[in-house]
C-alpha cells in the first residue's frame, strides 16, 4: 500500500537550468504546495548551494503573480518559496530574474577560470570560494603571481574558449589530492553514480551543478585582482569582473 508520505518522499523535480543555463521562463505544474512554498514537476529556478546565491523571478496562473523569493533544493525535491500560495495541481508559468541570474553565471564561470588558473600557478589547494574571493592555504601567492594570473585570464577571455559541461562516472573520479573536493564529493548521494563536470579548456575542470556561461568571452575581464596574505600560510584573492559587482 502506497501512503501519502510515501508519494511525498518520492516527488522529485527536474532540474532544467542543468539542461540549459539560459532557460529564462518555463511551464510546470504544481505537485506538492504548502504555506508561502511549493514544489513543482519542472524548474529552471537554481536553488542556493555550492556558492551560488539563489535565483528569484515570479510564477503565474491564470491571472495571479507571485514571486520567488527563494530556492532550496532538500533531496531531489526544490522548494519555491513564495509572497503567497499556489494550489497543489496548479500549472504554472515561471520567469527568472534574468539580469540576476545571468551575473550569477559569468560570476560563476570566472571563479572557475582564475582557481584553474592559480592553482597553474601552484596556489596551493583552495579552502574557500565566493564570488569575490579565493582562499588558499598553505599558499606561496605573492604580487608576481597575481600579476601573472590576471594578464592570463583576460587572454583567455579574448580568446573566447568554450565552457563545456558533461558527465562523467563517479568511479573514474580522483580527488584524492584535494582535500575541498573530496568533501564535496562524499556530499553527493552514493546512488548518483554519474557527476557533472564543468571544464575550461585545459585550465579550469571540476565537477559542479551550478549555471555556467557557454564561453569565456562572456564572462568579461577583470577590473579588480588582489591578494591579502593572512596568518599561517593563508592567502585571500579578491576579484571583480568589469561592469560587474558580486551579489
Amino acid at each position: 500500500m502506497i501512503t501519502a508520505t510515501m508519494v511525498i518522499e518520492m516527488t522529485y523535480t527536474e532540474l532544467l537550468y542543468l539542461q540549459d543555463s539560459y532557460i529564462k521562463e518555463f511551464n510546470s505544474k504544481v505537485v506538492r504546495s504548502g504555506p508561502r512554498y511549493v514544489i513543482l514537476d519542472r524548474t529552471a529556478f537554481y536553488p542556493e548551494g555550492g556558492g551560488q546565491p539563489t535565483d528569484t523571478g515570479k510564477l503565474s496562473h491564470k491571472s495571479e503573480e507571485l514571486r520567488v523569493i527563494k530556492v532550496m533544493q532538500r533531496g531531489e525535491q526544490v522548494y519555491h518559496y513564495l509572497d503567497g500560495d499556489i494550489p497543489e495541481g496548479t500549472k504554472v508559468h515561471g520567469e527568472i530574474d534574468w539580469e540576476k541570474r545571468y551575473a550569477y553565471m559569468r560570476l560563476h564561470s570566472g571563479e572557475h577560470l582564475l582557481t584553474g588558473l592559480f592553482e597553474e600557478e601552484g596556489s596551493g589547494p583552495k579552502v574557500f570560494s565566493s564570488f569575490s574571493q579565493l582562499d588558499f592555504k598553505p599558499s606561496s601567492i605573492d604580487e608576481n603571481t597575481i600579476s601573472l594570473v590576471k594578464e592570463r585570464f583576460d587572454k583567455l577571455i579574448d580568446e573566447d574558449i568554450p565552457v563545456e559541461t558533461y558527465y562523467q562516472d563517479r568511479d573514474e573520479l580522483d580527488v584524492s589530492d584535494d582535500e575541498r573536493k573530496k568533501e564535496f564529493l562524499e556530499k553527493i548521494p552514493n546512488n548518483v553514480e554519474e557527476i557533472r563536470m564543468v571544464r575550461i579548456g585545459p585550465h579550469a575542470l571540476t565537477f559542479c551543478m551550478g549555471t555556467h556561461v557557454k564561453s569565456t568571452w562572456e564572462i568579461g575581464k577583470l577590473e579588480e585582482l588582489s591578494v591579502e596574505p593572512k596568518k599561517k600560510g593563508r592567502k585571500i584573492v579578491y576579484f571583480k569582473l568589469k561592469g560587474l559587482n558580486a551579489p
